[in-house]
């Protein structure tokens, strides 16, 4: 079967892979792929699966004489953000938005932001500029020091920003990439929704509430991408990890932390283990934060951070945590991957008619089974 030479080039372009790589992780020879390319090839049925699997796109894709909406896979790692090769998991977590934003934004659905959250542009990308626009969603977010204080706990946190961030109109989903190279997304492709996606792989509860602080900060900049916070080599980077820092623990609730709970700060894995626990943030938030503030030096947080040999440094503490053995609860588990204003917009899209179960299950993966008790609840 023939493949258009344009279709997989396209594709390829919006993923960043060049024909090696994907020979490599498809098993179709270079050879043959570079054919398809020169337009002077064919690939059988069990190649064409592998090429769209390996690609994260559906056949279709790479049969179609337009080029596709695609969401270009920028890369916020790199000194100078572009488009750039992701593993697997990372495509597939792109791909998911792709199919959403195609369906829903065809949709009679009101798949926007909030009029309010309008698009920011930094003058000089400042710690200034940063620190003032965390103060501003802190208050409209209306978590008080108080409050946070007396949780003590990430999952209380998370749940509370997450669920503001969806009241403004942002989808906020939850996927295993199945590799730590990317710690969440930002997604907007046309008119769909603006997505955040959440990696779940071996992340800790207070690591995924800084991913979507930071990713938060980039849907403010409208700066689409795949970030990871422990990864800073460029402004847009700097400039989301200290709103996300300022937003999760303002300087005025570090101090108020020490003071109520009687803690002299020092560069030492105990205190930063449990201080992290009192604020309800990440272990590396916790130190990066102190440091910020002057109560730790820079070399201790340096010195501390090498510590941890993974790839990318990531504290042992806020790496995911060990299952509790309980009862699972799939409902629960749903109403986490998908987020109340998926779940929302895919009620809404039943109860028009404009979709069916089926379509939804197709759609999203969600089950049918478990539609009706989760619609019940969005």
């Amino acid at each position: 079967m023939k493949i258009p030479a344009g279709a997989l080039s396209n594709v390829l372009r919006a993923r960043g892979l060049d024909l090696a790589t994907l020979a490599s992780r498809s098993g179709v020879s270079q050879s043959r792929l570079q054919q398809v390319v020169n337009d002077s090839g064919e690939v059988d049925d069990e190649e064409i699966t592998s090429v769209a699997d390996e690609l994260a796109v559906p056949i279709h894709a790479l049969f179609t004489q337009r080029e596709l909406p695609l969401f270009p896979s920028v890369d916020f790692r790199t000194a100078s953000p572009k488009i750039a090769e992701f593993e697997k998991g990372t495509l597939q977590a792109i791909g998911y938005v792709e199919k959403l934003s195609s369906t829903l934004s065809a949709l009679d659905l009101d798949v926007g932001l909030d009029k309010t959250v309008e698009q920011i542009q930094p003058k000089v990308y400042s710690d200034d500029e940063a620190i003032k626009l965390a103060a501003k969603w802190r208050a409209r977010w209306g978590i008080t020091d108080d409050e946070q204080l007396e949780w003590q706990d990430a999952n209380k946190l998370y749940v509370s920003l997450r669920s503001f961030i969806e009241s403004l109109g942002v989808l906020v989903l939850h996927r295993p990439f199945k590799t730590d190279e990317a710690a969440g997304l930002y997604v907007h492709i046309d008119d769909g929704p603006h997505t955040i996606v959440i990696n779940t792989t071996n992340s800790s509860k207070a690591r995924k509430l800084f991913t979507l602080a930071h990713e938060f900060g980039h849907v403010l900049l409208r700066k689409e991408g795949a970030s990871n916070p422990s990864i800073i080599r460029n402004r847009v980077e700097r400039f989301c990890n200290r709103f996300a820092a300022c937003l999760l623990a303002p300087k005025r609730l570090i101090k108020a932390a020490l003071a109520r709970f009687r803690y002299t700060p020092i560069p030492d894995d105990d205190f930063i283990r449990l201080f992290a626990k009192k604020l309800g943030i990440s272990q590396e938030a916790t130190y990066v934060r102190l440091v910020q503030t002057g109560f730790l030096a820079r070399n201790d947080y340096k010195a501390w951070k090498a510590k941890f040999g993974n790839r990318n440094f990531v504290p042992s503490g806020d790496q995911a945590e060990k299952s509790s053995g309980g009862t699972p609860d799939p409902l629960r588990d749903k109403r986490t991957q998908y987020g109340t204003r998926l779940l929302g917009l895919l009620k809404r899209a039943r109860v028009t008619e404009q979709l069916d179960e089926i379509d939804i299950y197709r759609l999203s993966g969600l089950k049918p089974i478990y539609q009706d008790q989760l619609f019940e609840a969005a």
